[in-house]
């Protein structure tokens, strides 16, 4: 019994100057850290570029020892030299400046993810910094309205389109969605307050957890940029539902015919939610919530 109580001590000893040895280990003295802004306030893992692109982005990169960076496209982006390094700049010791531009997604009338990888490295330390970079998010769906005449969406006076189910939205906790919506109107005396009224079934809309969404609808004659719409969706108690449905309903003058193409969806990584709730641009003013 001794002899078993001497050795549970020297055991108990034991793990117990291993955790001291832990505890006090020094931790190691070079490093690098990447930074938004100069206030070295938040640290960035990863630059998630919004979907309408960015001029003069920036980020600041502190290091102790000397670094060398490299920036990697993937092969499957949209554009290849979408994300561009303008300059990388040590403004004082240990201070990297990093500028870029990145192009615009929505000038290509698409939301489709890109990406691509931005490192800095210390060879001799075996130290480095890896950096996603990515911009706009994984399709799970589309529907071009093929099967419909001219394959587009027409409604006029008081009707409603409904689409297929979409379960692949079953397993999203935040989904976008976006299309493109333009009027033509042949009635002289009016030139706005032309609506859409989009309502999901399965899912709500982001923030004010409500059903339906009212588009202001731009006069056009076609797809494109300036009537690219998008709107940010959430599931009901954190899933989309496998039944989910979006109708598209209008209430306007019989000489208002409303078109809508192009409707999309995308998968939106919480961890990508963060960007968007910082960046609100997603969300239109002149829309309105019903």
């Amino acid at each position: 019994m001794k002899k078993h109580l001497l050795l549970l001590l020297c055991v108990l000893s034991v793990a117990a100057g291993c955790s001291k040895n832990q505890d006090t280990q020094p931790l190691r003295p070079e490093y690098i850290k990447v930074y938004e802004t100069v206030e070295e306030g938040k640290l960035l893992n990863d630059i998630q570029v919004p979907f309408e692109g960015k001029k003069d982005g920036q980020v600041h990169v502190y290091s102790n020892v000397p670094l060398q960076w490299k920036y990697l496209v993937s092969h499957d982006a949209t554009v290849a030299d979408w994300f561009t390094i303008k300059s990388v700049e040590e403004v004082e010791p240990g201070h990297l400046v990093v500028n870029y531009d990145a192009e615009s997604l929505v000038e290509l009338n698409t939301l489709d993810r890109r990406s691509g990888s931005l490192s800095f490295s210390c060879p001799d330390q075996s130290l480095g910094k890896f950096l996603s970079v990515r911009q706009g998010y994984d399709q799970t769906f589309t529907d071009d309205f093929s099967d419909e005449p001219d394959g587009v969406v027409v409604l006029t006076g008081k009707q409603t389109y409904v689409t297929k189910e979409y379960p692949v939205l079953n397993a999203d906790y935040f989904d976008y969605i976006s299309f493109n919506v333009w009027a033509v109107n042949e009635n002289e005396f009016l030139s706005r307050n032309i609506t859409l009224d989009v309502t999901v079934q399965g899912g709500l809309f982001y923030k004010t957890g409500r059903t339906t969404y009212r588009v202001n609808v731009p006069i056009g004659t076609a797809p494109g940029k300036d009537n690219l719409r998008y709107l940010l969706l959430s599931g009901i108690d954190g899933r989309m539902s496998a039944q989910t449905k979006f109708i598209f309903s209008v209430s306007n003058d019989d000489l208002v015919y409303v078109h809508i193409d192009n409707f999309t969806g995308y998968k939106v990584a919480e961890a990508e939610l963060r960007d968007i709730i910082d960046d609100e641009e997603f969300y239109d003013g002149e829309d309105e919530w019903i």
